[in-house]
């Protein structure tokens, strides 16, 4: 399977959906990035608040996201 890129994708205590905190080329660099880039507290993407004890996960990018422009978005 051909690899478009990895999303590092969080997903807050008693919510269902992952929403993505970072885009990477590589999974190295996803992993880097749970490691290195985020910090406690960790914080939302969008503006900023505490995250309620998130769950981390680092998930391919599917072609289909390709097709709609994530790569156009801002990484982070």
């Amino acid at each position: 399977m051909k690899s478009y890129g990895y999303k590092v994708c969080y997903r807050e205590k008693g919510k269902t959906r992952y929403v993505r905190h970072f885009l990477t080329y590589t999974r190295k660099q996803a992993e880097d990035v749970l490691i290195c880039y985020i910090r406690y507290p960790p914080t939302a993407r969008e503006n900023g608040r505490a995250l309620v004890k998130p769950r981390w996960k680092i998930i391919p990018v599917s072609r289909d996201e390709i097709k709609a422009g994530i790569w156009d978005e801002p990484p982070f």
